[in-house]
């Protein structure tokens, strides 16, 4: 999985056989879709993208993949502070102080799970390179769709392929209807649309819904992966990101840093299968 982090996409398809067209025309739409971005991806991307469509069976979390995080927490016991975190910073006898917008605790070990580039949180260790984001602008859009695919009706997604023609979105997904029987459409952009944009796109409209975030990073392959580890006992889940950015992958770099923290607290190796804080306290 690494070597093929340090490879684009498309070079990484290309040593294993796969030919221009499926690359443009099946691997980009399936990047376009999931990632916002195309084959100059790096090679992993790429394949987590194909895996989230194209090969075997997906499967969703009922009521929104927010469930696991909030089932996980409501499992773990751990105390939830409603704070947002200033700074972090360790003391000289090796703990961490973290001060919040209004109070500040000392632990022995702490795990940021959100991305640096953009938390404003303050560290006083070396920080990661900083990596730029994607920005993904999300349109639900209640109304009815033009017929945007020449010859047919339009299927409930419309992909679109590495092209030099390719249209100012990346994909357009049916998702339900309201309550009043309207379709809603989420269509993948760049940039917000204009007004005359929906148009191009919509017969009608009935209301419009904005989510314009920077979802995942800006993929390349010029930067080698981040460490879990900023400084011994301060770890950050979301350096696998970089590597490919999907709920499963949080998954996997959430297990890594609590084997990190369980060495690092107890200096045990291996990871530890009775949970890290039996007899600590766990504050999030």
């Amino acid at each position: 999985a690494v070597v093929s982090t340090q490879s684009t996409g498309g070079t990484h398809l290309t040593k294993k056989g796969v030919s221009r067209l499926i690359q443009d025309e099946l691997v980009s739409a399936a990047l376009h879709t999931n990632y916002n971005q195309g084959l100059s991806v790096n090679g992993f991307v790429g394949f987590v993208s194909l895996a989230g469509g194209m090969v075997g069976s997906l499967w969703r979390v009922k009521e929104g993949n927010y469930e696991l995080p909030k089932r996980l927490l409501e499992a773990s016991g751990a105390a939830v502070l409603a704070e947002k975190v200033v700074s972090v910073t360790k003391t000289p006898e090796g703990k961490f102080t973290v001060k919040t917008d209004s109070s500040g605790n000392e632990y022995d070990a702490v795990v940021i799970a959100t991305p640096l580039h953009n938390s404003g949180i303050i560290l006083d260790t070396p920080t990661p390179t900083k990596r730029p984001f994607q920005r993904t602008v999300a349109t639900f859009v209640e109304g009815t769709l033009r017929d945007l695919v020449p010859g047919s009706s339009n299927p409930s997604d419309i992909l679109t392929t590495a092209s030099p023609s390719q249209p100012f979105f990346s994909s357009i997904g049916f998702k339900g209807r309201s309550e009043s029987g309207e379709r809603i459409y989420k269509v993948f952009t760049k940039e917000p649309m204009s007004d005359t944009q929906i148009e191009e796109l919509f017969v009608s409209v009935r209301d419009v819904k904005v989510v314009d975030w920077y979802a995942y990073p800006h993929y390349n392959t010029s930067l080698p992966l981040p460490d879990f580890e900023l400084d011994k006992g301060l770890y950050h889940l979301n350096a696998i990101e970089h590597a490919a950015s999907a709920i499963e992958m949080s998954c996997i770099g959430g297990r890594n840093v609590a084997n990190l923290v369980w060495t690092y607290l107890t200096g045990a190796t291996g990871p530890n299968p009775e949970g890290i804080c039996r007899d600590g306290k766990v504050e999030l």
